[in-house]
């Protein structure tokens, strides 16, 4: 290779005899990439392409900042774009003590559920310590560590899972 592109790798699944791989992958030699979280840190603009014609996009916040930096930024930088985006109001109150399950709905634009990885529903009182025991710049994490986290996460999806269903539903409802 006489020059690479930024984002561009070796297809690894090129010319691989796998029924379960779509075709489309096996075809080409390279691939190219993009890292869907580069500009707000939560891949918003990756799914945002005109296109794409979004109905829902399902956040679930695991930034280090506070919990609603993502989907704030992605509203001002859709607004300033003039990309279709809900508006998105947090009472201040949230912003310290987050729920676990927030909607955003807007005129043409996507439905976005944001669900903060701690909250007070999966963290009790405890989301400042959750916080600063999982950040995202430190040593790898021990087994219990990971272990423990991924009970957090996981609580957001079954404690919100019919609020899912039902955020999905109205979705496809609203796009026939």
């Amino acid at each position: 290779m006489a020059q690479w592109i930024w984002g561009r790798k070796y297809n690894f699944l090129h010319n691989m005899k796998d029924k379960a791989v779509p075709a489309a992958l096996l075809k080409s030699e390279t691939r190219d990439y993009e890292d869907g979280g580069l500009l707000l840190n939560s891949p918003y603009f990756s799914v945002l392409r005109g296109e794409r014609n979004i109905d829902l996009i399902i956040s679930l916040d695991f930034s280090e900042t506070e919990p609603f930096t993502t989907v704030t930024k992605a509203a001002e930088m859709c607004k300033k774009l003039k990309i279709p985006f809900p508006e998105v109001n947090i009472p201040n109150k949230d912003i310290i003590k987050p729920k676990d399950f927030y909607v955003f709905k807007g005129q043409n634009t996507p439905t976005v559920i944001h669900i903060p990885l701690f909250n007070v529903v999966n963290c009790g009182g405890d989301i400042e310590e959750w916080r600063k025991k999982y950040h995202t710049f430190q040593g790898p994490y021990s087994a219990e560590m990971i272990t423990d986290l991924m009970e957090v996460a996981g609580k957001n999806i079954t404690n919100n899972k019919d609020n899912l269903l039902e955020q999905i539903r109205l979705a496809i409802k609203r796009h026939k």
